[in-house]
C-alpha cells in the first residue's frame, strides 16, 4: 500500500513503516476489495433476478391453479400451462446469470464501458458451464487487440527517471507522467531538461 505510506509521510507522521503494517492488518477486516465488491453486487443482481422471475411465476402458477379449482380449464391444460411456466422461469433464470456473469467478466478484464464492449461480443456464442462463461476468453482477447481503446492499459513501465529513484514513472514513449514531474525538485527538473534537450 505504497500509497498510504505516501499519504502519512506527506502529512507528516513518524513510524510510518509501523502504522502502515496495522493499517494493512485492520483494513482488510472493514473493506472489500473493488473486485470482491463487484462480484458479489453482480451475485445480489442475479439473486434480485431470480427472485422476480420466481416471484412472477408463482402468480401465474397460483393463477392458472385458481382457474383449475374453478373448473374453467382441465387438469391436462393445467399440468402443460404449470410446465410452460416452469421452463420459462429457468429460461429466465440461466439468462439473468449468464448476463450478470458476462458482466463481471467484462469488468474484470478492465474495460472502459461494459456497453461498448458487449456491444462489441457475439453474446451468442457464449455460454455458461456452471460458473465458466465458454467462448468469451478468445472474443475478449481478440477485441483487446483490435479495438485497445475499450480497455484501460497500463503503458507505463518502472524504468525510473536515471536520477537513481526507481519510483518515478516513465512513459514507454520516453516522456513521464505530470505528476513525476511535479514531485522533482527544481535542480532535478533542470537538470532532465538539459539531459533531455542534449
Amino acid at each position: 500500500m505504497e500509497w498510504l505510506k505516501e499519504l502519512l509521510k506527506n502529512a507528516g507522521v513518524e513510524n510510518v513503516e509501523e502504522l502502515e503494517g496495522k493499517i494493512s492488518k485492520e483494513l482488510p477486516k472493514y473493506f472489500k476489495p473493488a473486485r470482491e465488491f463487484n462480484e458479489i453486487n453482480e451475485e445480489l443482481k442475479v439473486v434480485k433476478g431470480e427472485k422476480k422471475t420466481l416471484e412472477d411465476d408463482k402468480k401465474k402458477v397460483e393463477d392458472e391453479y385458481n382457474n383449475f379449482k374453478k373448473g374453467s380449464i382441465s387438469q391436462a391444460d393445467y399440468e402443460a400451462k404449470k410446465k410452460e411456466i416452469e421452463d420459462n422461469s429457468k429460461a429466465e433464470i440461466e439468462k439473468v446469470r449468464l448476463e450478470s456473469k458476462i458482466d463481471l467478466a467484462i469488468n474484470n478484464a478492465k474495460a472502459k464501458n461494459v456497453k461498448s464492449v458487449k456491444a462489441n461480443l457475439d453474446l451468442d456464442k457464449i455460454k455458461l458451464d456452471g460458473d465458466k462463461l465458454l467462448g468469451f476468453d478468445d472474443q475478449i482477447e481478440a477485441l483487446k487487440k483490435s479495438d485497445e481503446y475499450l480497455f484501460e492499459i497500463d503503458k507505463s513501465v518502472n524504468k525510473g527517471l536515471g536520477d537513481g529513484n526507481p519510483n518515478k514513472r516513465k512513459e514507454e514513449d520516453g516522456s513521464y507522467d505530470d505528476d513525476d514531474l511535479d514531485n522533482l525538485s527544481d535542480e532535478e527538473f533542470f537538470a532532465l531538461q538539459e539531459k533531455n534537450n542534449k
